[in-house]
């Protein structure tokens, strides 16, 4: 699907500005301007290609209006919000670049998701859109891989499920041929969700958790869910959203919502339900069952919150009529982008689940541990956790006694050692010093204790790391694999 420069002043209602090479051909080169096709939607000038549509979305650091000049290097098209006099001040220079088509618009995101909602037009695909505070991503790469067993399926690639990502990713919808798109919708402020709707427009949604996830900015985890379902805001009579049945606050939505709603879990209850549920130190499985229908799943990722996500792509390809065979055997070989596990060079276990983290996100790396099968010790490495607002030190202090308290089957303490890291972990240290069965210990950096891990870890231990992202403990796990 081929756009131009025309297309998108038409479409964004923007006003084109430029700067011709040679005053006495005005009217050819605006001719050949309009015509300028446009291949793909960048709004990092790191990452402009010949044909690419530039926006300029300032940033909280940054104004990539500054950048205009080296990106009419690159291409000649190029959406700017500020006018011709801001722009030339901000970018240090006397004249616009010459033959480059400026789409001025009032604010360049909003251009951007008209843009991305008019690609979203022309697909005549089913739209799954995946939302939720906790496993977001892997659900989405869960229901991608299981529908795609059965059927051609898009997906949203990487973290793209933003105000930004989302439209960028729709823009690519119409790149190869597919019956089914899948697309990860996240939210951090009011109103966010309803943006998102109108450029997604899903057939189905998904909801995975409501938990506290940017509770900084929605107030409570009632106004998270409020935000959450809003997913459904561009839905009409034939549309669907699936539930968390395992989530009271989800469960309770059931007979509250405009749309036809399911709910899974591991609730009896639920329209879905996994049953006969066996958690293994190299894999999971359960059955799958839906009226008369029961299959066998088998899972490389672990964990319950895992056998929910794989259980709600599985309703996803029911309800979709799809082989069910087949997208439980796609399961089997599904290793997701957030939690890798493998083995250290001295033979522990490291599960790497330390991409992001909230205290929901947290209480499920520790239940992995629990239902780890190991001869050695559980360890857990946990930091700080962003984005809680004023109640943080609580929800630290939450996790840690959710840690003290986490007990097996036999009644057995779970953790062995708990090491925490940061500022706001010191919460969780000293609530779970409570039981003095698990050794704690607290670090400020993580060179400290990526040393001390590397001192004390040994064959057959098993250790996890959990904490936000921007705490950077990939750099421990480099360190000590």
């Amino acid at each position: 699907m081929k756009l131009t420069v025309n297309d998108i002043l038409g479409i964004t209602k923007g006003e084109l500005l430029y700067n011709p090479a040679d005053p006495e051909n005005v009217d050819r080169i605006k001719e050949v301007l309009l015509s300028y096709e446009i291949k793909d939607i960048q709004y990092d000038s790191r990452k402009v290609t010949e044909n690419s549509l530039f926006v300029a979305i300032p940033g909280e650091s940054v104004d990539p209006h500054k950048f205009i000049a080296s990106v009419a290097e690159k291409t000649k098209a190029v959406i700017v919000e500020k006018n011709e006099k801001d722009m030339l001040s901000i970018a240090g220079i006397s004249e616009l670049p010459q033959n480059c088509a400026f789409i001025k618009v009032n604010d360049s995101l909003e251009a951007l998701q008209a843009v991305g909602a008019y690609y979203r037009d022309f697909y005549e695909g089913t739209v799954v859109g995946v939302t939720g505070s906790v496993g977001k991503t892997t659900t989405r790469e869960m229901i991608t891989q299981t529908i795609a067993s059965n059927i051609p399926t898009f997906s949203t690639t990487g973290n793209m499920n933003s105000q930004i990502g989302v439209p960028i990713t729709i823009s690519k919808i119409h790149d190869t041929p597919s019956k089914a798109a899948v697309i990860e919708m996240g939210i951090s402020e009011p109103g966010g969700m309803d943006k998102l709707a109108r450029i997604v427009r899903p057939n189905i949604a998904v909801v995975t958790i409501i938990g506290q996830a940017h509770i900084e900015f929605l107030g409570s985890k009632e106004g998270i869910r409020k935000e959450k379902l809003r997913i459904t805001s561009q839905m009409d009579d034939s549309g669907v959203i699936f539930l968390n049945a395992d989530d009271p606050l989800l469960l309770e939505m059931k007979d509250k919502i405009d749309v036809k709603t399911y709910t899974y879990g591991t609730n009896p209850e639920a329209d879905f339900v996994a049953e006969n549920i066996e958690y293994n130190s190299d894999h999971n499985s359960y059955t799958y069952v839906h009226d008369d229908k029961r299959v066998a799943v088998k899972l490389s990722m672990l964990g319950k919150h895992n056998i929910l996500n794989s259980l709600v792509a599985m309703a996803v390809c029911d309800y979709m009529g799809l082989d069910l065979d087949k997208a439980a055997k796609s399961l089997e070989d599904f290793h997701g982008l957030r939690q890798k596990t493998f083995k250290s060079d001295k033979g522990f276990t490291i599960i790497d689940d330390s991409y992001n983290a909230s205290p929901d996100s947290m209480k499920a790396a520790l239940n992995v541990l629990k239902d780890f099968k190991v001869n050695g010790r559980k360890i857990a490495v946990l930091g700080d956790m962003f984005e809680l607002g004023p109640d943080s030190p609580e929800y630290h202090k939450e996790v840690g006694a959710y840690a003290a308290d986490l007990k097996t089957d036999d009644g057995a303490t779970v953790l062995d050692e708990l090491i925490t890291i940061g500022d706001n972990s010191t919460e969780i240290h000293k609530a779970a010093s409570l039981n003095q069965d698990i050794k704690t210990s607290h670090f400020d950096n993580k060179e400290d204790a990526a040393e001390y891990l590397s001192s004390i870890l040994k064959a057959d231990d098993v250790v996890t790391f959990k904490a936000s992202n921007g705490m950077k403990f990939w750099e421990i796990v480099d360190k000590i694999k």
